[in-house]
């Protein structure tokens, strides 16, 4: 019964702490803000996180495992592996668009200096969407598809360069739509990929 009321208790922080970052960043989020819509006292709140950097991987973590689902689960359905790597590269960019706040925030967190204390918490849910990355991308390889590169390459182009251009947009430095560079990227990338 204990335990599972401190999994209650995490659950209202993160579903709270989720809400504001994702609105307001995490700097301009203070703890008592959490603790407030959360209705979890601020003693209970640090019983169950030391510091809110620790709230704040918590909330990035289902944030960027939403994110990689959505990436790879739009690469993983086409069976024509050009048709899938363009298909992630859209998804990306379609995640900037209808989740900003999520994708601003995963954009700011990439970009911390505190979220290198959490690169062995990070591994796991890297790994897990490698493996599936992998499982539907080596099949191609080894037919001739498409080319091998490293996990990371591919994820480099597929997810990390629609998420700094959608960053550049977001912050006004660039002219473009998250829609116009969709396209291009999505064709360049499917290009990068194709075997003359």
């Amino acid at each position: 019964m204990k335990h599972k009321k401190s999994e209650v208790t995490r659950a209202k922080i993160v579903s709270a702490a989720r809400s504001l970052f994702l609105e307001k960043g995490i700097d301009k989020t203070s703890v008592a803000e959490i603790c407030r819509i959360s209705g979890v006292s601020n003693g209970a709140l640090f019983h169950q996180f030391k510091v809110k950097e620790d709230i704040a991987f918590a909330v990035f973590s289902e944030v960027r495992v939403e994110f990689w689902d959505r990436v790879i689960s739009a690469m993983v359905v086409h069976d024509d592996p050009h048709d899938g790597i363009e298909a992630a590269v859209r998804a990306s960019f379609a995640f900037q668009r209808e989740e900003p706040g999520a994708a601003a925030f995963m954009s700011d967190v990439n970009a911390s200096e505190w979220i290198a204390r959490y690169a062995d918490d990070t591994k796991p849910f890297y790994d897990i969407g490698v493996e599936r990355g992998l499982a539907w991308a080596v099949p191609h390889v080894q037919a001739g598809r498409i080319p091998a590169v490293s996990p990371d390459a591919f994820i480099a182009l597929v997810a990390g360069a629609p998420q700094w251009i959608g960053r550049v947009i977001r912050i006004g430095l660039a002219g473009s739509t998250l829609d116009s560079v969709a396209d291009d990227l999505a064709l360049c990338v499917r290009r990068a990929f194709t075997i003359r």
